[in-house]
């Protein structure tokens, strides 16, 4: 497993059970691309060949990651309850998640 293959999927597990906001964006250059949003409550994350999925169990919406094609993954976090990184992918798609951990569950 690639390094940053590995890093991600330790971070996601290490967050597992907080609250979890992540958007797709599309930036090739020059076109207008797509994006969108979604979140995910109290997530379990699963591991299965080339993706992380982070699901929430009572409703079973969910959003699935490739763990292969990383570019990069950025730390974007600004303190201890905003949580946040990109993963720029090889084929051009970033995705920005954020987590939270609301301060009352301390």
């Amino acid at each position: 497993m690639e390094g940053n293959s590995k890093k991600l999927l330790t971070f996601l597990m290490e967050h597992e059970g907080k609250d979890f906001d992540a958007t797709l964006k599309d930036e090739i250059e020059g076109i207008v691309g797509f994006g969108f949003t979604t979140y995910v409550k109290k997530a379990k994350i699963h591991t299965q060949s080339g993706r992380a999925t982070v699901s929430e169990p009572n409703t079973g919406k969910y959003f699935y990651l490739p763990i292969n094609g990383i570019e990069r993954i950025h730390d974007e976090t600004c303190g201890r309850y905003d949580i946040a990184f990109t993963i720029k992918y090889n084929n051009g798609y970033s995705i920005y998640i954020q987590i939270f951990k609301p301060y009352w569950k301390d």
